[in-house]
């Protein structure tokens, strides 16, 4: 045989074991797949000391064989199952005291999940750790769980702490708290083709759940099983600082990580100030000195030209820092970067912990006053005197700007014949471009604090979700009668395609009124004098971004239920007119100004139906009221 046939024949071969070990199981999932390999996107440029990152090879040096992963293993390509991490830390478990492993639920396909404690006191409850007097730090991973790279960081970290004991010192200082895997079930739904835009492992998770829901827009509405576990383990604890790891997709640049901490007006001035003044700064110079390029969390206004600017924005709660911000805690979202090999991103995550653990430790006093200080002083909004005090609820990000030095990396763009546009093409060459950066927020509702809130008790899916959250609530004993304001609603309008199972409502306007209404022994009263006033003033008021409301938990109130005929209505109305000369002259204006109505024999008659005894008094009318005021 010839060598052409030769290099022919095992090209062949070639071809066909890629289609078995790709290909093939690619169509056993979908039928319409076409053939192509795995092909990861690959950044052209890595920081130096991404190349030895020592960091990250003198923990496995310093590991014994038996705690090694997966991911050390293969050679820092690949990562291991859910079994496999909580078999190691099960394994470290019963090497330290230090450790304890907490279940907290089973997830809907049967998993356990579970939050790992590592505690110099062994205050392995919440009881006891909150007596020692020491921050509760709380790292999370794998809420999406293609982006992995902190569930092998975390537990590096962790076995550098109390097997070779290089960071053992740190935990004079702080009680940490490790989720080794949040979505777990998606965790589990391996593929090489889950993450288009990721660089590595070479196989990774899923990331939504079971169900098809995003943990990480559920921390508000709580819709999922694996978060109502969460938030369980959340109140218990009341961690003073979180710390959620992710890998970002994008554009390509030369930060290996990128962070977002919200310190702007969706967290109490206390702890934005020690975000900004005590964390961020001295957190960045740390990474840098140890040769990371760190950035902020961005998006460009116009990927083609970058000159324009990028913006950051604030963080909604039903994100995981924009939660912690109105539960009065720092969350740093950590974003490493998914075009760099995921060695790089399991040396960033791993310095990130590193980094933030020392700053923590260094000055544990510092913090414990910033979350301490903004718990008391929002328990106290409801306590001040008319007309009190506006908090808030929802901003927009605004025009004001920063000059902003922008790293990234040669870049060109090449019309695309499948595309019909032009398509960037990243080089390996770092850049610095003059740029500028909008992140100031500009508040669009900022309602004043009620003294608290009645909810008739028979909405108890609202009730539920208060409570899951950690809310206070009390009954009335007695039955009440007292002054409230309460919201009627118009123009109410629905997104028309679902998200995270729901359909939001988009848009609305509402007016306040004040009224003196009765309420019955047993209707709920909501204290805002507690620590976490300010979530259930998220879920409540319906201008917040991610309110009850919003998520469509009452949209009952919208719905007409009673409805009539025109030959019963028809005499009913010339009534209402023969006895109301006012509301005769407002249906003569309405003829008059708006042509619409005059050619709309229903719209004519439902006018007197709305005006008319017979309508539904609570249809478009918030069953949640605010009390101004204390009672009796």
């Amino acid at each position: 045989m010839s060598r052409k046939k030769n290099v022919a024949s095992f090209q062949f071969l070639l071809a066909s074991l890629l289609a078995v070990l790709f290909v093939v199981p690619a169509l056993g999932q979908n039928p319409s797949v076409y053939p192509v390999p795995p092909s990861p996107p690959l950044t052209g440029w890595q920081p130096p000391e991404a190349g030895p990152a020592r960091s990250l090879t003198d923990s496995t040096k310093a590991s014994p064989p038996d705690l090694l992963t997966h991911f050390e293993k293969s050679r820092y390509v690949e990562t291991g199952r859910y079994a496999e991490v909580l078999e190691l830390y099960q394994k470290l478990e019963k090497r330290s005291s230090l450790i304890k492993i907490q279940p907290l639920a089973r997830t809907p396909q049967g998993r356990d999940l579970v939050v790992v404690i590592v505690s110099k006191d062994r205050a392995f409850t919440p009881e006891a750790a909150a007596k020692t007097g020491k921050p509760i730090i709380f790292i999370q991973n794998g809420i999406h769980s293609g982006e992995i790279g902190g569930k092998d960081a975390s537990f590096m970290f962790v076995r550098d702490v109390v097997v070779s004991k290089k960071y053992a010192a740190l935990l004079d200082h702080v009680i940490l708290l490790v989720m080794p895997v949040f979505n777990i079930d998606g965790h589990e739904r391996v593929s090489a083709y889950n993450r288009i835009n990721q660089a590595g492992p070479r196989e990774m998770g899923f990331r939504v759940t079971a169900h098809r829901k995003n943990l990480n827009r559920d921390y508000l509405k709580a819709d999922t099983p694996e978060m109502r576990a969460w938030l369980k383990m959340w109140t218990s604890w009341k961690p003073d600082f979180l710390m959620d790891n992710h890998v970002t997709d994008g554009m390509d640049y030369q930060y290996d990580v990128t962070i977002s901490i919200p310190s702007g007006l969706e967290v109490w001035p206390t702890v934005g100030n020690w975000v900004r003044n005590s964390f961020v700064p001295k957190f960045q110079a740390g990474l840098e000195q140890g040769g990371h390029v760190v950035g902020p969390y961005i998006e460009p206004i116009d990927e083609q030209d970058v000159t324009k600017g990028f913006q950051g924005g604030p963080s909604t709660p039903r994100f995981s820092t924009g939660y912690a911000a109105i539960c009065n805690r720092p969350g740093l979202l950590v974003e490493t970067h998914s075009l760099k090999p995921y060695r790089t991103q399991v040396w960033s995550h791993y310095d990130v912990i590193v980094q933030t653990l020392h700053l923590i430790a260094g000055n544990p006093a510092a913090l414990k006053q910033a979350v301490t200080q903004a718990d008391e002083q929002i328990a106290a909004l409801s306590q001040k005197q008319a007309p009190g005090v506006q908090l808030y609820l929802a901003g927009k990000l605004g025009t004001a700007n920063e000059p902003y030095a922008f790293r990234g990396v040669t870049t060109t763009f090449e019309q695309s014949a499948i595309t019909g546009s032009s398509i960037p093409r990243y080089g390996s060459q770092p850049v610095t471009v003059d740029s500028l950066f909008y992140d100031q927020t500009v508040p669009t509702a900022s309602p004043v604090v009620p003294y608290g809130y009645f909810i008739p008790a028979e909405w108890t899916e609202i009730i539920d979700l208060l409570e899951a959250h950690g809310v206070q609530l009390k009954r009335l004993s007695q039955n009440l009668s007292t002054e409230v304001e309460e919201y009627t609603f118009q123009m109410v309008k629905w997104s028309d395609r679902p998200f995270e199972g729901r359909h939001l409502v988009s848009s609305f306007s509402m007016t306040p009124r004040k009224r003196t209404l009765s309420f019955p022994a047993g209707t709920i009263f909501v204290p805002m004098n507690q620590r976490v006033a300010r979530v259930a003033f998220n879920i409540l008021e319906p201008e917040g971004p991610d309110s009850a409301l919003r998520w469509g938990r009452f949209d009952s109130i919208f719905e007409q239920k009673e409805y009539y005929s025109d030959y019963v209505m028809e005499p009913i109305a010339r009534k209402m007119l023969e006895l109301n000369p006012k509301l005769r002259e407002e249906f003569e204006q309405r003829l008059k100004n708006d042509a619409q109505f005059a050619a709309d024999p229903q719209a004519r008659l439902y006018f007197f139906y709305q005006r008319s005894p017979y309508f539904e008094t609570d249809k478009d009318v918030y069953p949640v009221v605010r009390v101004m005021h204390a009672f009796k």
